[in-house]
């Protein structure tokens, strides 16, 4: 569908920027954006292909926020109130039928959290809030108790990527850009965990192309696939670093139970779930994508 709009529509443009202006027509293009002149495309077509790529979904034409409009359109400008800051991205679902107030829902997290500074909104589904953490504090906790809460007061269900630190300068659009990337990637595999950081993402993004080559990975992630619970084994003794104990707990199955499981998993995938470098190459290829 995408390189079809290319070869339809080809005076296009394609970068990064949710926006261009007000004479263009934007949808998601895979990590990027497609911005097609309105003069060539009709408002039948918008709607079609609006439906098609992002069913729901409605773009934000121009990035009013300071904060959006030095990500996206003025990289060389840049706030100074701040030296470092953390992006927070959060992309949402909804749960019910009532109208969402995105100005409220910015205004609740902000007040709930205060190293939340600013924000904004690409869509009417994902948004972006500016941290301001010096101390450099842990804060995936608080900010997934609070985004519970909220989560139950605006009836949405969301997915967050807590990005690193960086300084405010001019790489940080820049960097930005790829933490979207990592984002936008994580949220196509399943996720075990509300909020998302880039070590937690890291191996399956970086390893894309090797996995997405390999038949010897993906004739590993078929044979996981097939057991029974294979895939919940194997993330669980990769979160806990390979101890039983601790990942049993964690399915909430008897120490005995889960040792079985791993020499069972054995017997028929050949890879020893306490052996690390076993336990990675079965982790890589449950994040393999070979042939799509």
């Amino acid at each position: 569908m995408d390189d079809l709009l290319l070869e339809l529509f080809p005076d296009a443009l394609l970068n990064h920027l949710p926006w261009q202006d007000d004479t263009f027509f934007t949808v998601p293009y895979k990590n990027n954006y497609i911005h097609i002149p309105l003069s060539s495309i009709s408002t039948r077509e918008r709607k079609l292909i609006t439906e098609l790529i992002t069913p729901g979904t409605s773009y934000l034409t121009q990035p009013e926020n300071r904060w959006a409009h030095f990500l996206f359109k003025d990289s060389t400008h840049f706030p100074t109130d701040y030296d470092s800051v953390q992006l927070l991205q959060v992309s949402m679902k909804f749960t019910n039928s009532v109208t969402f107030d995105r100005t409220l829902w910015l205004e609740a997290f902000k007040s709930s959290i205060h190293f939340i500074v600013d924000g904004f909104f690409i869509s009417d589904k994902d948004a972006v809030l500016v941290v301001y953490n010096p101390s450099k504090l842990q804060l995936k906790e608080e900010i997934e108790s609070i985004l519970t809460v909220l989560n139950d007061d605006f009836g949405i269900q969301s997915s967050l990527y807590l990005g690193q630190i960086w300084p405010v300068n001019e790489r940080l659009p820049h960097l930005f850009l790829e933490e979207q990337e990592v984002f936008n990637d994580t949220r196509s595999q399943t996720q075990y965990d509300q909020i998302t950081t880039l070590s937690q993402a890291a191996l399956s993004h970086y390893s894309f192309e090797a996995t997405s080559k390999s038949p010897i990975l993906a004739s590993i992630k078929e044979t996981i696939l097939a057991i029974p619970g294979g895939a919940d084994l194997v993330f669980s003794m990769w979160q806990n670093l390979g101890n039983v104990s601790q990942a049993a707990a964690s399915l909430y199955v008897h120490r005995n139970t889960l040792q079985y499981r791993i020499e069972r998993f054995m017997e028929i995938v050949d890879l020893n779930l306490k052996d690390m470098d076993d336990l990675l190459l079965s982790y890589l290829a449950l994040h393999s994508r070979f042939g799509s």
